[in-house]
């Protein structure tokens, strides 16, 4: 019985490129500002609401470009691991 993790590399930078899509896509999609010409108390509270969001929203696509970068990182290594092994193996 072997141990063997096998790694679809392509699907892996797809699926990441995919997530790196998606943060660009979600902050490109909320709005900077609701309020307007509207002076209401609740127009107000909506648009700090809206800022808290979009700054929220902000560290989360930093957090999230950072763990993709990680994530890339360690199947690239897991593959010349791999590569490794594997020549290391074949000259035993």
């Amino acid at each position: 019985m072997t141990r063997e993790i096998k790694i679809d590399a392509s699907q892996v930078k797809r699926v990441v490129q995919q997530a790196k899509q998606s943060g660009t896509q979600m902050n490109a999609a909320l709005p900077t500002t609701i309020k307007g010409k509207n002076q209401l108390l609740t127009a107000d509270s909506l648009e700090k609401i809206n800022q808290q969001l979009n700054e929220l929203s902000n560290s989360y696509i930093g957090i999230l470009q950072k763990q993709l970068v990680q994530t890339e990182q360690a199947v690239n290594t897991m593959i010349e691991t791999d590569k490794a092994l594997a020549s290391s193996s074949k000259r035993k």
